[in-house]
């Protein structure tokens, strides 16, 4: 092999060397699924909550007892619904015609998974081989129906800040939303959800 050729195979080399360089991808610890879900629930549950609420009065709104990790979104959702009803926030409970205590009980996500198949195996150890710890064998799904379902759930209390005197109390109010994952026989798989496009529950 001449110079010339030796200097093409050496560049052939390197082209091939740095086409395999792989690129690293971080995940999150929170899939931007997970947050639809949580925040469109919020969205669903705020708005029925805000219409429990007379309209045309100034609260002073606590939230102190949303404790959740979605719960600044939920507060600024419940916000946002009552700004839209034409009540007033108030800045101190002198100019408030009622403190609103608004609470969560839910704001969450339930997985449920349903499947006919067979489960991820390894084969046995190769005897004699140390090193050898087993074949993965992938999960064979004939059947399965993976769901996520979010749930928020708000209720409020709002009385008189100089007497005490309860002005409005509401009945807790849900908010849903959900992701379902299909297989059926290996190969057809589909997802039905309904956070993508706004929809009143």
């Amino acid at each position: 092999m001449d110079g010339e050729c030796a200097k093409r195979v050496v560049l052939a080399v390197t082209l091939f060397l740095t086409g395999c360089v792989a690129e690293r991808a971080t995940s999150p610890a929170r899939t931007a699924t997970e947050q639809l879900l949580i925040s469109t629930a919020a969205d669903r549950a705020a708005e029925k909550l805000s219409e429990q609420i007379p309209a045309n009065i100034r609260v002073l709104l606590d939230t102190t007892y949303i404790d959740a990790p979605d719960g600044e979104y939920a507060l600024l959702a419940i916000k946002d619904r009552l700004l839209r009803r034409g009540i007033v926030l108030a800045n101190d409970k002198a100019s408030a015609d009622a403190i609103l205590e608004v609470r969560a009980g839910a704001l969450s996500t339930d997985e449920k998974v349903t499947s006919l198949g067979t489960p991820q195996l390894s084969l046995p150890v190769i005897p004699g081989v140390a090193a050898y710890n087993g074949f993965p064998v992938p999960a064979i799904n004939l059947f399965k129906r993976a769901n996520t379902r979010a749930t928020a759930k708000f209720a409020a209390t709002g009385y008189d800040p100089r007497t005490g005197k309860l002005i409005v109390a509401t009945d807790p109010q849900y908010g849903y939303a959900q992701k379902t994952d299909w297989v059926v026989l290996l190969f057809f798989a589909w997802t039905n959800e309904d956070f993508s496009e706004p929809a009143r529950r």
